[in-house]
């Protein structure tokens, strides 16, 4: 059994790995205890049968309460995933300093699915990021945009009258309700970026590129199906255990 945890801007999420699958469990990000709300789950798990747990984190001010809650919860101290140990992968980041380690463990995981061929990571998540990994493992560039998420609260906090929308992907662009309208604009929207910044993306690259989606709204933009070779919700997941088995080999 593995255990990973994720700290994100909005959400922390837990997958516990059990027989090659994840089960994945989120909290809140910012909340006194982020997980108070995992003890229970927490208590039906065999802790003899945790070979480790690995961390990473976007949210610094956060690390440390996440910290001692896994080592309350399990007696086990989580490997984190921190730029002094980068020289150890088989990926190499341009700027160790800026780049998320979200970014960093996606990259791990698409080099470990894709060896020797460069790809693209489209992470669906708070922010709708692309990261390009060369065919020798470096991490040579990344786009940032606001998520789905992100861009649907930004607008109903700033128009009084606009309700809280749940992201799904209409039928129509052109909606005849403010939600419809409201997702046509949006949910569509993204579609036709996320398109573009693949075309363009290759244009910059190569038009090699293997494409892998992930994050929690991967699933939302369906005509964007084909234009993925790979698609993974637990992408983030299986980097961290990357990461964990690459550190706790070196350091044992």
């Amino acid at each position: 059994m593995f255990i990973a945890v994720d700290i994100g801007n909005s959400n922390i999420t837990v997958g516990v790995k059990t027989n090659s699958k994840w089960k994945e469990y989120r909290f809140s990000t910012h909340s006194e205890q982020p997980l108070l709300l995992f003890r229970e789950q927490a208590k039906k798990l065999n802790v003899s049968k945790i070979r480790g747990i690995g961390l990473s984190s976007v949210v610094p001010t956060v690390t440390p309460q996440v910290r001692s809650e896994i080592e309350l919860l399990f007696g086990i101290k989580p490997v984190e995933v921190n730029k002094t140990d980068y020289h150890l992968l088989p990926i190499t980041p341009e700027n160790p300093d800026e780049l998320g380690t979200d970014l960093l463990v996606n990259s791990l995981a698409a080099s470990q699915l894709f060896k020797n061929t460069e790809s693209l990571i489209v992470d669906f998540g708070t922010a709708l990021t692309y990261t390009f990994v060369n065919a020798k493992g470096a991490i040579k560039g990344v786009a940032i945009a606001p998520g789905i998420n992100t861009a649907i609260r930004a607008l109903s906090n700033t128009a009084a009258q606009l309700p809280e929308i749940t992201p799904t992907l209409p039928d129509k662009i052109l909606g005849t309700d403010t939600v419809s309208a409201i997702k046509g604009g949006t949910i569509w929207g993204f579609v036709g970026q996320v398109s573009f910044m693949i075309d363009q993306i290759k244009k910059e690259t190569t038009p090699n590129l293997k494409i892998v989606a992930t994050g929690g709204l991967s699933h939302v933009l369906k005509p964007l199906t084909p234009l993925f070779d790979h698609i993974d919700r637990h992408l983030t997941l299986n980097g961290i255990e990357a990461y964990f088995d690459i550190v706790s080999e070196t350091y044992m």
